[in-house]
Parts: C-alpha cells; structure tokens; sequence
C-alpha cells in the first residue's frame, strides 16, 4: 500500500512540475509576442502554434534539467557546507541558462524569418527580454525554496529516526550489560579469579572497564571506526573467554587498509552477542567467530558455525534494530545468511 502512495506521489509530483513549467513557457510567449515590438517576418513566425508548442517543449526540458540540479544540490549541501561558493556558482549557472534559453528562442525566431540584425532587440525587446527573465527566476526560486524546504524536512524526520534507532540501540546494550545477569557473571568471574588468579583479576577488571567506558563514550556517536570497535571486542570476548574458558576465539582477517572505515557503534558487540547468547559454547564445543573483509562489495563479514541452544529464541529484535540503522544512514541494508551450518551477516562499511 505505501509503495503504491508513493508511486501516486511521484506521477502527481511530475504531473504539477509539467503544468509548472509548461506555464512558463505560455507565460514567455504571450509576454514577448504581445509586448515585444519585432518586424512582420518575425512576429509571423512567433504568432504560430509550432513557435508555442517549442517554447512549452524547452522550458519542460529545462526546468526538468533544472530540477535534477537542484537534487544534485540539496545532495552536496552537507558535503559543501564549507565551500557554500560551489553551491552559488550552481544557482547562477542555472539563471544563465534561462536567460540564455529567453535569448536563443528570440534570436532562433529572428534568423528563421532572415531578419537582417538577428542577435539585436530594438524598440523595447531587451526590456522585455530581462521582464520575461526575472518572472521565470521568482517562479524558479520559489519552486527551488519549497523543495529544499522538503528535503530539509525529510532529512530532520531521517535524523530523528536515526536518533531514535541509535538511542534504542546504545540503550539495550548498556541494558544488556548492566543486567543482573551480565553483572552476576562478570562479578562471580572475578571473584573467582581474585581468589585463584589474582594477576588475572586485574586484567579482568581492565577489560570490564573498558567495556562499560566504550558502551558510555559512544553514547552521542552516530559513527565509530572500525578499529575502536574491534578493541572494544577484544575487551568484550576476554571476559566471556575468562568466565567460559578458552573456547571462543577471534580469528581477525581484516587488512590494516579498512580499519578506518566506519560503522554504528556497538555492530560488532551486537553480533557477538548474538553468537554468545544462541549457541552453546564449551571447552568441548569451541567457538570461533571470522572477520573478514569484501573489498568489492566494501562489506565487513561476520560469520560464526551454528551451534544452537535447544532454548535459544531466534535472531530478531537486535539484527532488525541494526538493519533500520543501516537503511537510515546509507539507504543500504545488512545482509544476513543462515545455512544451518553456519551464521553470517554482512555489515557495509562506510566512509564519510
């Protein structure tokens, strides 16, 4: 249904857009052949049909131009916003355009009925010339200001989901590791290694403290690195490793080259958790979580061997979350692959 409202939006929108500018051209034409003093050759070649018809025709495939531009543009504003003069030169390439398409109409007229001075415009025409031209750039402006005011208002409701989807995110897992039960394993675990391990401890509780300390400092980030996040889930695996054993491992195939892309904070946390939470893990049954890299694609690859729980609930709540994310900040989504022996999810890097 909504694919359908917007198709209906989309035609209304073209629809309003041609009569807009089909308008201007009747506008230019009337203008020029009613006020606009030109020989008799001339005047007949502009009161026909065909000389309307044209000037209809150009002004649709300039304004379409025009308003393809203008996407460019509200585009380029962010990656701009510090060179705004790029942004100027734009707009006043396109007012010479249509002061240029006003001119060649008239001199094409002109040389079509073998006026002698073709490129000249005595007895008022170049007044009416620039007439005809400020119209069309108040029409243009104001057309131009409400869809930059659309885009600004679509681009605010994007931020605004974003922001939502970012805080829901951060929010579970702060949640996720301030539970009791995360609480109740880590603080048994170092009790235990305070009592048997005591140099181990203390690795223990730098590690926690790191994991806390990231989970805080990303709280206001829309975008991390990918190098930050995977020191992060050093710390984050070296406590599960501690309390489980030495049964779940990392093996890390990134290039140096791709660790400054970047990604929403805690992904990687996300999905080993994922891999923690669903699957069973025991000196017996090790587990060995793959990161690697498609350079073409620009993917980061997480993959893991399916060991399911018999208990375990199906993946859901927190790759959807991660997908909305990704469909929010690049309009790509997280590819997830499920082959019954092994788990893989595809997360697109990215590079502002």
């Amino acid at each position: 249904m909504k694919r359908a409202d917007c198709c209906m939006n989309i035609k209304l929108n073209t629809l309003l857009y041609v009569a807009l500018f089909s308008g201007l051209g009747v506008f230019s034409f009337l203008l020029l052949i009613n006020y606009a003093t030109f020989p008799d050759k001339v005047a007949d070649v502009f009161h026909s049909v065909g000389t309307l018809a044209f000037f209809i025709l150009t002004f649709n495939v300039l304004g379409y131009a025009t308003m393809r531009l203008s996407t460019w543009v509200d585009n380029q504003y962010a990656l701009n916003l510090h060179r705004r003069w790029k942004l100027i030169s734009v707009y006043i390439i396109v007012m010479g355009m249509f002061f240029l398409l006003n001119y060649g109409l008239l001199v094409t007229a002109k040389l079509l009925a073998g006026a002698t001075y073709p490129f000249m415009f005595p007895n008022g025409g170049w007044r009416i010339l620039i007439t005809v031209w400020l119209v069309e750039l108040v029409i243009l402006g104001l057309l131009l200001a409400n869809r930059s005011m659309q885009n600004t208002l679509k681009l605010q409701q994007e931020a605004a989901a974003l922001q939502k989807e970012n805080n829901t995110a951060r929010y579970t897992a702060l949640q996720n590791q301030l539970n009791p039960h995360f609480l109740f394993n880590s603080l048994n675990t170092l009790i235990s290694e305070i009592r048997y391990n005591p140099a181990n401890a203390e690795r223990f509780t730098q590690h926690l403290s790191d994991v806390y300390r990231y989970t805080l400092q990303c709280q206001n980030q829309r975008l991390t690195t990918l190098r930050e996040e995977l020191e992060y889930l050093n710390s984050y695996i070296f406590l599960h490793r501690v309390r489980l054993g030495d049964c779940i491992h990392i093996d890390n195939r990134l290039p140096e080259a791709c660790l400054e892309f970047q990604l929403p904070p805690l992904t990687i946390q996300l999905l080993a958790e994922n891999v923690i939470k669903h699957n069973v893990i025991h000196m017996g049954k090790p587990m060995t979580i793959q990161l690697f890299y498609m350079e073409k694609e620009k993917e980061l690859v997480v993959r893991n061997r399916i060991q399911a729980k018999k208990s375990a609930t199906t993946f859901g709540t927190g790759l959807k979350n991660l997908s909305a994310r990704y469909k929010l900040l690049c309009n790509r989504d997280i590819v997830i692959e499920n082959n019954l022996q092994e788990f893989t999810v595809k997360i697109p890097l990215l590079h502002e």
